[in-house]
């Protein structure tokens, strides 16, 4: 005795088959718009931007990078800590390495801090292509990540 002989049919009729096919694409869309939203509606404490971006070296000799932290926490912070490192150390600077706020940052409050990217090797000029950026903010010991892209001409 098998289950085939008490009737486990393994045709689908084509109107199965679609409502299936459907029911499986609907599934995939919700799930792709609730990460898309939640992604949209989860607040970064970071913002980044650059003073030239792409980086023309020709104009500058050294690119100024700017970072908005912002409280996100809900509660008053009363240390935050700004990390800044380049992903290819042997290619570009980035001074200071670390920035402290030590003032209280209410929530939803923020502070603009302003980094200077350099060349490693000041006479000679970087290669073009694009240059990662890794930053880390700590609030009271809690961390957040973020990364960011130059790109150099």
């Amino acid at each position: 005795m098998s289950i085939y002989n008490k009737g486990f049919d393994f045709n689908f009729s084509l109107g199965r088959a679609k409502t299936i096919i459907i029911a499986g694409l609907v599934v995939l869309f919700a799930v792709f718009a609730l990460y898309t939203l939640y992604n949209l509606f989860t607040q970064s404490p970071l913002e980044v931007r650059f003073e030239q971006n792409p980086w023309k070296q020709g104009e500058l000799q050294s690119n100024l990078l700017f970072v908005k932290v912002a409280n996100i926490t809900g509660k008053n912070v009363k240390l935050a800590v700004l990390e800044v490192r380049p992903r290819a150390f042997n290619s570009i600077i980035i001074l200071p390495h670390n920035a402290r706020i030590s003032e209280t940052l209410a929530p939803n409050d923020s502070r603009i801090l302003a980094f200077d990217i350099r060349k490693a090797f000041p006479q000679q000029a970087l290669p073009p292509g694009k240059y990662t950026i890794d930053l880390t903010v700590s609030f009271d010991g809690k961390e957040y990540v973020s990364e960011t892209v130059l790109e150099v001409e």
